[in-house]
């Protein structure tokens, strides 16, 4: 979950002060390993020039991407792809010592005295193809919709 709300911050501050006079196009697709659809995760398209686009994969592997406004699309052009697909196994949420949350008040931190426990991530995917530079994925998005499978191996 830190990992979908971090791809959405970062998209949002990519984005910020950008106007609305951007050649974007809808894309749409999905996204396979080893025949079967990745069923959770997110897809980013990182262009040349202009703000990244990216989208959550659902269920079934689809996605459709935004830039700035839902579902809005992609930079038209040439783009580096990358897909993050884990899971996260364990770890909660537990009331922190009262040392802790003596620091935390010191802090000013509004932490309401939990704390998170990690737990074990499963990457669904490769973790090469997290990264847009190790991927070795990528998409040319046209005028227009736009619809790309990526069956990864």
């Amino acid at each position: 979950m830190f990992w979908r709300i971090a791809v959405w911050l970062i998209l949002v501050a990519t984005v910020a002060g950008c106007g609305s006079d951007l050649d974007l196009a809808p894309v749409t697709g999905r996204v396979t390993f080893n025949g079967k659809p990745v069923t959770e995760g997110e897809i980013t398209f990182l262009p040349d020039n202009g703000p990244q686009a990216a989208g959550m994969i659902q269920p079934d592997g689809t996605f459709r991407l935004t830039t700035l406004s839902p579902g809005d699309g992609a930079v038209v052009g040439r783009h580096q792809v990358s897909i993050r697909a884990t899971t996260v196994t364990g770890g909660s949420m537990a009331p922190a010592t009262f040392e802790q949350e003596m620091e935390w008040a010191q802090q000013g931190a509004k932490s309401g005295g939990q704390i998170l426990i990690p737990g074990t991530v499963t990457w669904l995917v490769p973790e090469k193809y997290s990264n847009p530079e190790t991927s070795e994925l990528t998409a040319e998005v046209q005028s227009g919709e736009n619809s790309f499978e990526f069956n990864l191996p």
